[in-house]
């Protein structure tokens, strides 16, 4: 992000002018700890977790899981992230509670109506138990109802049906339930209405031979079939309008004693205005009057959304008229669908309603008109509200912060937030209501702002909180990443907090981010921020607080110490990235996407003469794909050279220049060389990628070439650098002529200087025997024919 922002005015002291005032705002955050803190690269870092046993491992896995608060992206990444020793260690009640704490990440989106990643959900729990089944923990009915629930979520009823069959060869008794979940699934696609009846077969078999277990196993009495799996029964036969077969099975049910409820009769409702119409559909509902059954607000629901499906408007009204006098409230599921304006369902609800809590009423309108960017119509239905003496709750303020915050009306949503919130306090904001505003206070830029709202949380008696916290630092990271010690005294707030409090993964990245920044730019971390740095990279996966890592953490962390030139550190982290790929490749998505940070490492290498690991380095660079670097190629080259490992840098640069089809003609007129094996032949050489071998890279390798008695070696690699044009009008002096496809390079690479021209002449000088001499007339020919202009005078 840019380093510089306009800063949006304040609360209470106007707008903020420079960083100085800027400075001041984060004064209220606790100041830096003033004890030295330890200085030691990772791996020797005194404050650094103990590595704990598998075992241990394994004990305080089942303690998270059973007496912690984890979140199923924690559960997951911290099962994942146990020796495969460890894994012995677990009951299969700690495997299935596993399964349900992932499992219920699907049903928490689900509810709040987000997008479901069942996909990922799916595949967690299927590695979950594809691990434990290898480390000899039987599976029980428990672990399969899970598994069944998930697949029949993903309508994956094939999957689902075998791991059943599966669940009975195994000798596991079922009970019901994963029967009447897979009923649920087919209930709910019409052309699965034949497996739905096969299966509804199957279970009543199954009941009377006693093969289905009672849920309850405390009792002795046999399983039965129970109101909820006839309504799955009903709702399959309802959904295709097989209303002749839903009869039959409620007069089934009335044989067997099965009573029904509103449940039932409003799953049958859904079918008759499917299929039937809105007049039908009225006539059912007659119908469960007449039986003793009272509409609740999803029968309406269901009648108002035929009539609006069907154009009839009037009918539309006196329904909810009529539900509003029953006392029922239009939800905000409804109030979406109605073609009405909100000052229309208003006077329908004022002049019916009786006993209705109207702010009930009024926060879904005004929701919905802020979600439609309507700011002067909430104002309108904020002043209806007070015009019949209805006073905004804080659940209508949310509404309308919320919406000014993503409007970015940050100066509108203060002067609400004065008015409601402010000196008199008519209203206590809630921790919701105040993250709302540092949320709005981030996304301007207003640190002052954001800090002045923290501040207030404290003032009504609330403790910052997870989210908060993740704010702060991502605002901090992306509007101060200079100055990072407002971000290490926030970390430093963190680690003090009681409970402990747990950054989300997107807001460390955010954190790393500001520090690679800093070192990129300054070449340098203080001491302080590099040990705050080495800390949280290792705190971030201590018993205290674990955070997952991702593709993100990596590469941030890995360029942060590469820029500040801590080696160590580096090869540290990159070494962790490596063992996490073992288990989750999608980590080095984003290190092999670019070669920026990998080459940062090589730097690194280089600088600090450890010519070996530029080399190793360079192996992992060919086997993890990174698309390749030209200054990466020169400091290769260099590490050979160092090394003195001549071979491998003709290798290395060989294997660039030489197109796939021609690599064996190409080794077949270097048998004199290839006589000497070396290890790095097939380690070190890439693939084909001319374009990064350069003029200036080539000389490199020429003068390499000279420097190790190699002056046999210019030719070929001139002739397979040579630019295309040339390579059609004149034979080859030391290879045979090639023939297949090259890569088309670019002209402004493929030039010869003519200080590069000299240099490789004096040093073919100071060879003084007839190999140099003969390479010194054939390189001078080879630069007249292709780069004239680089001939010495």
């Amino acid at each position: 992000p840019p380093t510089v922002r306009p800063q949006k005015p304040s609360i209470e002291t106007g707008p903020v002018k420079n960083k100085e005032e800027i400075n001041t705002a984060v004064s209220s955050i606790p100041k830096l700890r003033t004890e030295r803190r330890a200085n030691k690269p990772l791996g020797h870092n005194v404050d650094a977790p103990k590595v704990a046993t598998p075992k241990e491992q394994a004990m305080e896995f089942i303690e998270g899981i059973h007496n912690n608060n984890w979140s199923g992206d924690m559960v997951c990444a911290r099962f994942h992230s146990m020796p495969k020793k460890a894994y012995k260690h677990l009951r299969i009640i700690d495997i299935n509670q596993t399964l349900a704490l992932i499992r219920k990440i699907e049903r928490t989106i689900r509810s709040s109506r987000k997008p479901m990643p069942t996909s990922d959900t799916l595949l967690q729990m299927t590695r979950v138990y594809e691990v434990s089944i290898k480390a000899g923990i039987v599976p029980d009915q428990y672990t399969y109802q899970e598994l069944i629930a998930i697949n029949t979520d993903l309508m994956n009823f094939d999957r689902a049906h075998a791991l059943l069959e599966e669940m009975i060869e195994r000798g596991i008794k079922p009970t019901i339930r994963p029967y009447r979940t897979l009923l649920k699934g087919y209930s709910m696609v019409a052309s699965e209405i034949e497996s739905a009846r096969t299966l509804w077969q199957s279970i009543k078999t199954k009941v009377s031979s006693n093969a289905i277990a009672a849920d309850d196993e405390s009792t002795d009495q046999l399983a039965k079939l129970d109101l909820s799996t006839y309504t799955c029964i009903v709702a399959a036969e309802c959904n295709v309008g097989n209303f002749a077969r839903v009869l039959d099975i409620l007069e089934e049910m009335d044989g067997a004693g099965v009573l029904t409820d509103i449940v039932l009769r409003n799953t049958v409702l859904g079918g008759i205005v499917k299929h039937k119409g809105h007049d039908s559909g009225i006539r059912e509902v007659k119908l469960m009057v007449d039986s003793g059954f009272i509409p609740n607000s999803y029968t309406y629901y269901l009648l108002i959304q035929s009539a609006i499906s069907e154009d009839r408007i009037d009918d539309m009204k006196i329904l909810l008229a009529e539900s509003v006098k029953r006392g029922i409230a239009p939800s905000v599921k409804l109030i979406r669908k109605l073609p009405l304006t909100p000052h229309e369902i208003l006077d329908i609800v004022t002049q019916n309603g009786v006993g209705i809590d109207m702010v009930r009423v009024y926060n879904p309108l005004i929701g919905l008109t802020m979600r439609k960017n309507s700011f002067n119509e909430a104002l309108r239905l904020i002043g209806h509200m007070r015009a019949h003496k209805i006073e905004p709750n804080t659940v209508t303020y949310s509404h309308l912060l919320d919406a000014l915050s993503k409007g970015k009306r940050l100066n509108e949503a203060k002067a609400i937030y004065r008015e409601a919130f402010g000196a008199n306090r008519k209203l206590l904001p809630d921790a919701h209501i105040l993250g709302i505003m540092i949320d709005a206070c981030a996304r301007a830029g207003d640190i002052h702002g954001l800090f002045w709202h923290k501040k207030d949380m404290g003032r009504c008696g609330l403790a910052p909180t997870e989210v908060i916290y993740n704010i702060i630092l991502s605002a901090l990271a992306r509007w101060q990443h200079d100055n990072l010690d407002a971000i290490i005294s926030t970390l430093d707030e963190i680690m003090e907090a009681n409970p402990p409090i747990q950054p989300s993964t997107r807001t460390l990245n955010a954190v790393y981010a500001a520090f690679a920044a800093k070192a990129a730019k300054s070449g340098r971390l203080e001491p302080n921020e590099l040990q705050c740095l080495r800390m949280w990279y290792n705190k971030s996966h201590s018993i205290a607080v674990y955070v997952p890592r991702d593709m993100y953490t990596y590469t941030l962390v890995i360029e942060a110490f590469a820029s500040a030139r801590c080696l160590e550190d580096a090869l540290f982290v990159y070494s962790d990235m490596v063992n996490h790929a073992e288990n989750d490749a999608s980590v080095l998505r984003n290190f092999v996407r670019s070669p920026k940070c990998m080459a940062k490492v090589i730097f690194a290498c280089a600088k600090n003469q450890q010519y070996t690991k530029v080399l190793e380095l360079w192996r992992d660079w060919r086997k993890l794909g990174i698309p390749e670097h030209e200054e990466s190629l020169r400091m290769v080259l260099f590490a050979c050279d160092q090394l003195g490992r001549s071979t491998a840098a003709r290798n290395i640069v060989f294997g660039l220049l030489t197109p796939p089809p021609l690599r064996e003609d190409a080794r077949d007129s270097l048998k004199a060389e290839s006589a000497e094996k070396d290890e790095d032949k097939d380690s070190l050489a890439h693939g084909y990628q001319p374009d990064i071998v350069s003029g200036s890279v080539l000389a490199l390798f020429i003068g390499i070439a000279i420097k190790h008695g190699m002056v046999d070696q210019i030719m070929p690699v001139l002739n397979l650098w040579r630019p295309k044009s040339a390579q059609a009008s004149r034979p080859t002096l030391s290879l045979a002529n090639f023939r297949g496809s090259q890569k088309t390079r670019q002209d402004t690479n493929q030039r010869l200087s003519s200080d590069d021209v000299a240099q490789i002449l004096a040093l073919l000088q100071k060879k003084k025997n007839d190999g140099a001499s003969k390479a010194t007339t054939e390189f001078l020919m080879f630069v007249e024919d292709n780069f004239p202009e680089a001939v010495p005078v």
